[in-house]
């Protein structure tokens, strides 16, 4: 089906371009991640860090603790019914910090600060308290800091919700993920539309801004009309942003999924469809396409800095924050910092072993060369803001466009035919039907992509 916006996405286009792909929340990607970074790379990366003490941080924590656990879920989590496990938790993690920290010297101001999950409201109230008293006590947040968490609308209480707010969160994201029973009840994600609603009617009610839901297309018994009336039914909640993903049906490594494997789901065109659907409905309602994924109202900040051109993603999303290194705490957090990225022991039992013995419990990271930094930063142009300033690529790394990519230009070519991109004087700047293959165009920028037995480590582009 043809979008908005005279966007005619053919099948020939989707049969030529929907095939495995990075999503780019970082570059190099996980893939090319090494287990033998370990400890002290990230140790001196921090201390890199640290040599620009007036510079603010972004912190993620990672709260992987769910009551049940949703079959489509990529995530990492630890289903448990146990609510003391998140105390003992939480004694690890005030240990992280304090070993991380220690290596930060003086660089404290933070900008962003995200609770990621998991699900966060797993803690009660006084463990909320708890954590980010914890957080305070390493940690300055700057006045105009962005304070953020994900909730589950099936646990999230209204005393949790004032307190959040009385300790400073100021923006929240949902997980929805479809309002279809049937669709919710193929993949255990059984959360009726009315307490959607409650949740979202209580954080605008306590001035929450930027409120956030996360729908997913392709999932298991996913069709036009249930997804329509999904669709339909989020605009009249009228959310300030959308993040509408894609479903990575990835069986042979999030095992869990084979549970539905059975189960029919749109792919291809099919799947693609959806998408339009959902692409057109929030557009014609008013929305403004932001990144390959996401949706938000004119007036929300990240629609006002993709006009300016100053959008940015990391780990945890479409960001107008500047706050290039991130700081990650808990199993499985990634940190993006002092040059590198660092993963830390994804279970649990790891990640404690590691920091009874007073270790960092670093996983696997990787030190990035002067071609990933330039190339980390031209795929995040095209990513984000959908278009690649030659000027400012030289101005920043000292390397002229022709000179640094002529071999991705030539690549590039078939990008121009198909009008998805054009080259303008000083720039290239990505055309509204090539924002849909978004990805595909990142890729020309991809060095190691060039090594084909990468490709079935990544979900489809489409």
């Amino acid at each position: 089906m043809a979008i908005s916006h005279d966007i005619n996405v053919t099948r020939a286009l989707l049969e030529k371009y929907d095939k495995p792909g990075p999503r780019y929340t970082s570059y190099p990607t996980a893939p090319e991640w090494n287990p033998a970074f370990g400890e002290a790379d990230y140790l001196a990366a921090l201390r890199r860090a640290s040599l620009t003490p007036e510079t603010p941080l972004s912190v993620y924590v990672h709260l992987p603790f769910c009551w049940e656990r949703c079959l489509f879920c990529g995530c990492n989590v630890v289903i448990s019914k146990k609510p003391s496990i998140a105390g003992d938790y939480l004694n690890y993690l005030e240990k992280e910090m304090g070993l991380a920290t220690r290596e930060l010297g003086a660089r404290k101001l933070v900008k962003q600060l995200h609770w990621g999950g998991g699900t966060p409201t797993y803690l009660n109230v006084e463990e909320i308290r708890r954590l980010f008293g914890m957080i305070q006590k390493v940690f300055t947040f700057a006045p105009d800091a962005e304070i953020a968490l994900e909730a589950d609308p099936r646990v999230t209480s209204a005393e949790q919700l004032d307190t959040l707010r009385e300790l400073g969160f100021n923006r929240i994201s949902m997980g929805v993920q479809d309002l279809d029973p049937g669709v919710q009840a193929a993949i255990t994600r059984n959360q009726s539309e009315a307490q959607t609603r409650l949740l979202f009617d209580r954080c605008r009610e306590r001035g929450f801004q930027g409120i956030n839901i996360d729908l997913i297309y392709g999932l298991p018994e996913q069709t036009l009309a249930t997804w329509e009336y999904t669709i339909k039914s989020t605009i009249d909640i009228r959310p300030d942003r959308l993040a509408v993903y894609s479903y990575a049906h990835l069986p042979a490594q999030i095992k869990h999924q084979k549970k539905i494997d059975h189960l029919p789901r749109p792919t291809g065109a099919e799947k693609w469809d959806l998408f339009a659907l959902a692409r057109k409905l929030f557009l014609d309602a008013g929305y403004r396409a932001i990144g390959m994924d996401h949706f938000a109202l004119p007036e929300d900040e990240l629609a006002i800095a993709l006009d300016e051109r100053r959008l940015h993603r990391n780990f945890m999303g479409y960001s107008v924050v500047p706050a290039e290194d991130m700081i990650g705490f808990g199993t499985s957090a990634i940190g993006e910092i002092g040059g590198c990225y660092a993963q830390n022991e994804k279970r649990p039992v790891n990640y404690y072993k590691a920091l009874d013995q007073d270790h960092l419990p670093i996983h696997t990271g990787i030190t990035l060369t002067q071609d990933d930094t330039i190339r980390r930063w031209a795929i995040r142009q095209v990513m984000c803001n959908f278009y690649l300033d030659f000027a400012e690529l030289e101005r920043r790394f000292g390397v002229t466009y022709d000179g640094y990519f002529g071999d991705e230009e030539r690549l590039l070519a078939e990008y121009y035919g198909a009008e998805m991109l054009v080259r303008e004087a000083g720039a290239l700047r990505v055309l509204p039907l090539g924002q849909v293959f978004i990805r595909n165009i990142a890729m020309v920028f991809d060095l190691y992509l060039r090594k084909p037995e990468h490709f079935n480590a990544f979900s489809r582009t489409v």
